[in-house]
């Protein structure tokens, strides 16, 4: 059985809403001469999530399904490989607490919640919302697949659940959690020690091609935690001017073997080819900007009033395309079309009534509605300045 993970809690907003900084504890490696032919191995060890550099992003939330129990929520948290029991978790409310404030897991798969096992925090209202939110870290079992070797991970983890406070907002029966860790290890790349860094995108518990990395250079360690850096497990990482492909990975994180491979491009072409912003960025931009109003309600009456399209676009304040399509897409010159429009902005979080009125799910959302209230285009997602100079000048 492994150890008893220490339990700990904090207030936090969950951590896609924000940036924390952070790094590695000595990290594995692949000794002083990795090369087997022209395969290299690379050992890996978890990183340090309380030191002075780490990642400074998460991928999205993954969902735990929950189900009411004796005045509480329970539900499964599978993490770990196929067939391993699940770590079984209970929302409880403390004394004459009015929200989940307690969060028990059976960090040691036993069968039993017992009370040493449980985290508290004071919740806290964030948007009209009453968020409960957890750290703690979990052994992970994992199998390794050569050796067949079961291996336990740390898993630092931040976990939360949301309790909506509007009236007419359904809360969702769901905890939610992101990791916070990741896998680091050195190797010794044409003569240089160079760092690797593994990182979970599928929240399982398992290493997969599924799964990204990255390299760095040990006088640009950084970049090791750079997002700009991160690539897909089963694309090639650049270290300098040379790239690297992951050609196996132990499900464990604990090994990997790379090799040297011609991309057939350079590093900086391949950048640019990858910079799926250019040509937006590159677009004229004179100064002008679509004038968005976020009084929607005024905007529609206007619409209404004077016979003309409403362009409407669905945010919200963590959307990232969004914040990019502010400053790219709604300050180009050729997004003219716009200005003969009412333009209304609306958070879809701030007035979901109005999100579900117009049956927006993701954002941003963009939509024109005619003076008579009918919806006659929409577009979901970043859009280039081309998209959209096209999705308004034909309305």
């Amino acid at each position: 059985m492994p150890h008893r993970p220490s339990m700990r809690s904090r207030n936090l907003l969950p951590l896609f809403l924000i940036l924390l900084p952070a790094a590695c504890q000595s990290p594995g490696t692949s000794g002083p001469d990795s090369r087997t032919g022209s395969a290299i191995t690379v050992s890996l060890s978890p990183g340090d999530v309380d030191g002075d550099m780490r990642p400074n992003w998460s991928p999205k939330a993954a969902a735990v399904p929950l189900a009411e129990v004796d005045g509480g929520l329970e539900g499964d948290i599978g993490l770990g490989s196929s067939g391993m029991a699940p770590f079984h978790a209970r929302l409880e409310k403390s004394g004459a607490s009015e929200y989940f404030d307690i969060l028990k897991i059976d960090a040691n798969r036993n069968g039993s919640l017992d009370d040493d096992e449980a985290l508290s925090t004071e919740p806290n209202e964030v948007r009209y919302a009453m968020w409960s939110s957890f750290e703690t870290v979990l052994d992970v079992p994992v199998r390794d697949s050569v050796s067949g070797e079961t291996v336990f991970n740390p898993y630092p983890m931040s976990l939360w659940y949301v309790e909506q406070l509007r009236e007419g907002q359904e809360t969702s029966q769901a905890l939610r959690f992101t990791r916070r860790g990741w896998m680091q290890g050195r190797a010794t790349i044409d003569g240089v020690e160079a760092h690797v860094r593994l990182s979970e995108s599928d929240l399982d518990g398992v290493f997969t091609m599924d799964d990204e990395w990255t390299l760095a250079l040990p006088d640009s360690i950084q970049n090791l935690f750079d997002y700009r850096q991160d690539r897909p497990a089963q694309r090639h990482a650049w270290l300098g001017q040379k790239a690297y492909q992951i050609t196996s990975l132990s499900p464990t994180g604990r090994s990997m073997t790379i090799v040297f491979i011609d991309p057939g491009v350079t590093r900086a072409k391949e950048a640019q080819d990858d910079d799926k912003l250019a040509v937006d960025r590159q677009a004229p931009h004179s100064g002008n900007e679509v004038a968005f109003t976020r009084d929607f309600a005024a905007a529609e009456q206007r619409a209404r009033e004077n016979g003309k399209t409403l362009f409407v676009d669905f945010d919200a304040v963590w959307c990232g395309p969004c914040k990019q399509m502010d400053e790219w897409v709604y300050t180009a010159d050729s997004v003219e079309a716009a200005q003969d429009m009412i333009s209304a902005k609306v958070d879809g979080d701030d007035f979901p009534e109005i999100a579900e009125r117009f049956e927006v799910s993701g954002y941003p959302t963009m939509i024109t509605v005619t003076p008579e209230g009918e919806v006659t285009g929409r577009l979901v997602g970043y859009q280039s300045v081309a998209d959209m100079t096209e999705f308004l000048s034909d309305r």
